[in-house]
């Protein structure tokens, strides 16, 4: 473990995400999702804190799914994202998944997540 990684702030791990009903994979793109929307500037504040907590391990999925509030702040904060994805043009999309797939093809070359590939 580098220096670095003993000193990040809460909700900046090196490591994934580990809930225990999913697998590797699935805990790997968990780990990419909560880091792109700690990360999102247009995400709202509340979704962004509801990731730094789970990506600091103080908060479980199921916790998130099992609280009123936390369900909320979880689907009112992924509506907003749905609403941006439908309102861009196909180009702007294919342009997205374009990245993210490049993105993926760069975390495999440095063997981090080389089993996963988003849809």
């Amino acid at each position: 473990m580098s220096t670095h990684s003993a000193f990040t702030s809460p909700g900046d791990r090196d490591y994934p995400v580990e809930e225990r009903d999913l697998s590797e994979e699935q805990n790997e793109h968990l780990t990419t999702s909560l880091r792109a929307v700690r990360d999102n500037r247009s995400a709202p504040p509340a979704l962004q804190d509801l990731a730094r907590k789970m990506l600091g391990g103080r908060l479980e999925m199921k916790d998130v799914l099992d609280d009123p509030a936390g369900y909320r702040v979880l689907t009112d904060g992924l509506a907003g994202m749905r609403e941006s994805w439908r309102s861009m043009s196909p180009q702007d999309r294919q342009a997205l998944r374009t990245k993210v797939e490049e993105k993926a093809e760069e975390a495999a070359a440095d063997g981090v997540g080389a089993a996963y590939r988003p849809r």
